[in-house]
């Protein structure tokens, strides 16, 4: 039995309208008996919720955690005593991520900031501004940390924070630089501030 033209194009607009709704309903339905995708697309570790720059009550003398915002994004390497061998690899990893973005590097800053009993040697201030001249410095107060980022200072970490000033993902030294160079271009294509 042939199904008749009018027959075949109610069961299309039925199709049509009907797709959409089974869809929020499956959907609906996953959603409340707690399935929830496992991938993940960053490399760092999420902050949730994000770190609060003001929170830190930062001192620094330039660059845009000073007076921009909307800032750029930036590479924040939080610092509790020395720059040990951990902090040397990692201020390197920053630097060449930041000189691989190549048109988007300007988009991009870099901050060494070191707590409020912190202070570097003389050398390690000569290294830092023969070896990493676009790097700036400044202080935070480390009473403010969150545990979760405290917890990792062993490793050196460094947090990626969103032009409007909020810590977003958290990296450590145990993670090559592509990892932070990955997650920087997925931002940079898709963000629209900094």
């Amino acid at each position: 039995m042939k199904i008749s033209e009018q027959n075949s194009g109610r069961i299309k607009a039925a199709i049509i309208f009907l797709t959409p709704i089974i869809i929020l309903i499956a959907s609906t339905a996953l959603f409340y008996s707690g399935f929830s995708p496992t991938g993940k697309t960053n490399n760092g570790a999420l902050l949730t919720p994000p770190l609060d720059l003001s929170s830190l009550q930062v001192e620094v003398s330039e660059g845009p955690l000073l007076d921009e915002f909307p800032g750029r994004w930036t590479i924040v390497h939080l610092l509790d005593g020395s720059c040990n061998e951990n902090c040397w690899k990692t201020l390197y990893s920053a630097r060449q991520v930041n000189i691989r973005l190549a048109k988007n590097s300007a988009r991009v800053v870099r901050y060494l900031l070191l707590n409020d009993n912190s202070e570097l040697s003389e050398s390690d201030r000569a290294r830092i501004a023969e070896e990493y001249p676009l790097l700036k410095l400044g202080k935070y107060n480390s009473d403010d940390l969150p545990e979760k980022v405290k917890s990792s200072f062993r490793y050196g970490p460094y947090i990626l924070f969103d032009p409007l000033g909020n810590g977003v993902l958290k990296y450590d030294v145990r993670l090559p630089g592509g990892e932070l160079l990955q997650d920087l271009k997925k931002l940079l294509t898709n963000s629209k501030v900094g």
